[in-house]
C-alpha cells in the first residue's frame, strides 16, 4: 500500500497545478482588455473604463415601420435601447418585444427612443413592420421597429454591437446608447436583477446634459480599448494606437473631447515632407492658444523608430507644443490611411493633406495647406469644431474633400496627394 503514497501525492500536485494554471490564465485573460463576446466564459462581467473609450454606434442608416429613413446619427440627443428579433419567431421574440412594451411604457415621458432591429429583412418589410409595432400597441415615435438590407444588418450586428444576427442565433441582449452615440452597457432581458440595473443605468443617461468626458463607467461591455489592440482582426479601422517619440502610447480614442490634426510624412522623404513639417512648425503658437493637437504619422514605420523619429521631431518641434510623431505597425499604419483617413498612406505614396478630427473621434475635413483659400477655411472649422457640446448629426465632412490624385506626370509642386 505503501507504493501508491508517492503515486497520489504526485497526482495531487498534479492537479494542484493545473488549477492554479488555469486561475492564472483567467486572471491574464481579464486583465488584457480583450473584449467581450456572446459566449465568453472567462469569468470577466464587469469593468471599469473611461466614458470616452467606449464604442460608437456611429451612423446606422436603416427603414422604420413607416418606410421612412432613419439614421442613428440624426438622432444624437436622444438614448437608445436596442434589441434584435424578427417577426415570424412566435415565442422568444414576441416575449422579448413584450419587455420593450413594459420599458416603452415606464419611460414614455422621456426621450428614450427604442429600436428593434428585425434580423430577418427579406420577410420584414416595412408593411409588415407596421402591423407587428401595432400588434405592440407601439408608439411609433418613440419605438422604431427597423429592416434594410441583408448586408445592412449583418454590418450592423458585426461591426456595431459585435454580435450575432442569424434567426437562429441572433443576440438577446438589450444594448443601451447613451445620447452621445457611444455604447453604455449591455443587459439580460429576463433577467430581474439586469433589468434594475438597466433601468438604474437609463436614470443616469437621462439625466446626463453635457458628454460626460471625464466619466469612469462601470459596464458588462468591456469593448473599449478591446479593437484597436486587435485590429487584425477587425475588418474596419474605426480606432487606433500608435507609439510615439516620446515613447508613450498615442490612442485615438483619449483624444476624445479634443480637436487635432493629422498628416503623413517620412523622415527621409527628400521633397515635400520637410516643406509640410516646416510649414505646419508655424501652426504650434496657434494651435497651442486653440488647445489643438497636431500628429504626424510616419508612413515607413520600418526605418522611422521612435528613436529616429525623436531626433526628426526636435527639427520642428518647439518646446511646450503638443505635436506627436508617431510610428507603428506598418500594415496598421496603412489600414489606419487608409481606413480611418481614408487617405493613401504607404510608403510609395502618402497623402500630402491635412485632416482635421472632431472632439468625437470623427474626421470631418481635408485640407490642402498649399491652398490658401483651404487653409483658411481649416483655422475656421477647427474654431467651430471646439463649439460642438455634443456628437455631429451627419457623420459627413463638413469640408469638401481635396482635389482628385494628380497624374503620374505631375510634378512635386501640384496640389494634392504626391508620389514619393
Amino acid at each position: 500500500m505503501n507504493k501508491w503514497i508517492p503515486i497520489t501525492l504526485w497526482l495531487m500536485v498534479l492537479v494542484l497545478g493545473i488549477g492554479v494554471w488555469n486561475q492564472r490564465r483567467l486572471a491574464m485573460q481579464a486583465g488584457d482588455n480583450r473584449p467581450i463576446m456572446e459566449g465568453t466564459t472567462d469569468g470577466r462581467i464587469f469593468v471599469d473604463v473611461p466614458w470616452k473609450h467606449l464604442p460608437t454606434v456611429g451612423d446606422v442608416r436603416l427603414k422604420d415601420q413607416r418606410g421612412e429613413a432613419f439614421s442613428t446619427a440624426a438622432n444624437i440627443g436622444r438614448p437608445f435601447l436596442v434589441n434584435f428579433f424578427f417577426s415570424t419567431c412566435p415565442t422568444i421574440c414576441r416575449q422579448f418585444n413584450g419587455q420593450m412594451q413594459e420599458l416603452a411604457g415606464q419611460f414614455k415621458n422621456t426621450d428614450l427612443m427604442l429600436l428593434s432591429i428585425t434580423v430577418d429583412p427579406e420577410t420584414d418589410s416595412p408593411d409588415l413592420l407596421l402591423k407587428y409595432a401595432d400588434s405592440f400597441l407601439a408608439n411609433h415615435d418613440q419605438w422604431k421597429f427597423l429592416t434594410g438590407q441583408q448586408f445592412q444588418i449583418n454590418e450592423t450586428g458585426k461591426r456595431v454591437f459585435h454580435v450575432p444576427l442569424d434567426k437562429a442565433t441572433h443576440t438577446e441582449k438589450i444594448f443601451l446608447v447613451d445620447r452621445w452615440g457611444r455604447i453604455r452597457d449591455w443587459f439580460d432581458w429576463n433577467e430581474t436583477e439586469e433589468l434594475a440595473r438597466m433601468k438604474d443605468s437609463l436614470q443616469v443617461v437621462l439625466a446626463e446634459t453635457v458628454p460626460p468626458l471625464d466619466l469612469q463607467v462601470h459596464t458588462r461591455y468591456a469593448l473599449a480599448g478591446g479593437f484597436a489592440d486587435r485590429w487584425m482582426q477587425q475588418e474596419w479601422t474605426a480606432e487606433f494606437k500608435l507609439n510615439a517619440s516620446d515613447g508613450q502610447t498615442f490612442y485615438s480614442r483619449d483624444m476624445v473631447g479634443q480637436v487635432w490634426l493629422a498628416s503623413f510624412f517620412f523622415s527621409s522623404c527628400p521633397g515635400i515632407c520637410p516643406r509640410m513639417n516646416r510649414h505646419l512648425a508655424n501652426y504650434q503658437a496657434r494651435l497651442t492658444e486653440k488647445s489643438v493637437t497636431m500628429i504626424s504619422i510616419s508612413t515607413k514605420p520600418n526605418e522611422d523608430t521612435v528613436s529616429v523619429l525623436r531626433e526628426y521631431a526636435r527639427q520642428y518641434r518647439t518646446q511646450g507644443t503638443d505635436w506627436r510623431f508617431l510610428t507603428g505597425d506598418p500594415a496598421l499604419i496603412h489600414r489606419i490611411g487608409n481606413e480611418f483617413f481614408r487617405a493613401a498612406s504607404s510608403p510609395e505614396h502618402h497623402s500630402s493633406h491635412l485632416y482635421l478630427v472632431d472632439r468625437w473621434g470623427n474626421v470631418r475635413g481635408v485640407f490642402d495647406w498649399q491652398i490658401p483659400e483651404q487653409e483658411a477655411a481649416m483655422w475656421e472649422w477647427i474654431d467651430k469644431l471646439q463649439q460642438e457640446t455634443r456628437p455631429p448629426t451627419s457623420l459627413e465632412q463638413v469640408y469638401p474633400p481635396p482635389t482628385p490624385l494628380p497624374s503620374d506626370e505631375d510634378g512635386e509642386e501640384d496640389h494634392g496627394e504626391e508620389d514619393l
